[in-house]
């Protein structure tokens, strides 16, 4: 990999690192929400619907918390000029005996593993429909897990175009996926609220029916003319 290679790579490297942050912190009110309805639900079937979320939710945090350290670790080789080191002998032949420092694509693989089996856990896990229960299986904070979704997303993406970078397509390739999955994910568990109820305006005729049966709302309206251009 070329210096403008791995600075470029540096940087997408940081951009994952800024979205699954978001992502994780995000989460923070779900898992909130989770352990308040474990407390309230009664119903057996129900409750181990909850508990399986809220593992589920804990262990995508789990998984993130993990990739980002790995990705730190990348960023970290590449701003220093690290990729991958070994021991070696006093005349210079490499000891493989003792454990080596990895190299940043070893580190970037690894940490894609991570983010791609949380990523599964938010939609196998904390997220999945059951038959009876399918309507556990929304955000109860949806303008917080909305955004956690779609910021782990923007990660997913960034990661993707670290390994196109270094020429890793059937990697990146699955980040695409992972990234259509979360916004599928994000489009089903987060949906948005109902169009507010538009009330019609009254007709000319309405209006007319409506003072001859009660001339008093007339009155009114006049009355509340004159006070305004007042």
């Amino acid at each position: 990999m070329t210096d403008q290679q791995t600075t470029c790579g540096s940087q997408h490297v940081v951009e994952a690192v800024t979205g699954l942050l978001a992502c994780h912190e995000h989460l923070g009110a779900e898992a909130l929400a989770l352990l308040a309805a474990e407390k309230e639900i009664t119903a057996e079937g129900r409750l181990a619907t909850i508990r399986r979320m809220r593992t589920g939710l804990s262990d995508a945090a789990g998984l993130l918390a993990e990739g980002v350290q790995l990705l730190t670790a990348v960023h970290g080789s590449a701003v220093l000029g690290i990729d991958g080191a070994v021991s070696h002998a006093a005349d210079g032949t490499p000891v493989t005996l003792l454990p080596a420092v990895r190299p940043q694509q070893e580190l970037l693989l690894e940490a894609w593993e991570l983010v791609q089996e949380s990523v599964d856990r938010l939609e196998g896990k904390a997220f999945a429909a059951t038959k009876r229960s399918p309507g556990l299986a929304a955000a109860r904070v949806p303008d917080r897990t909305g955004p956690a979704l779609l910021r782990l997303r923007d990660g997913v993406l960034a990661i993707g175009r670290e390994l196109a970078g270094r020429g890793l397509d059937e990697d990146a390739a699955e980040c695409r996926q992972s990234a259509e999955l979360l916004e599928r994910l994000e489009a089903r568990v987060c949906p948005p609220p109902p169009p507010a109820a538009v009330v019609p305006r009254p007709t000319a005729e309405q209006v007319v029916a409506a003072i001859r049966a009660d001339p008093t709302i007339a009155q009114a309206a006049a009355g509340a003319l004159q006070s305004a251009g007042s």
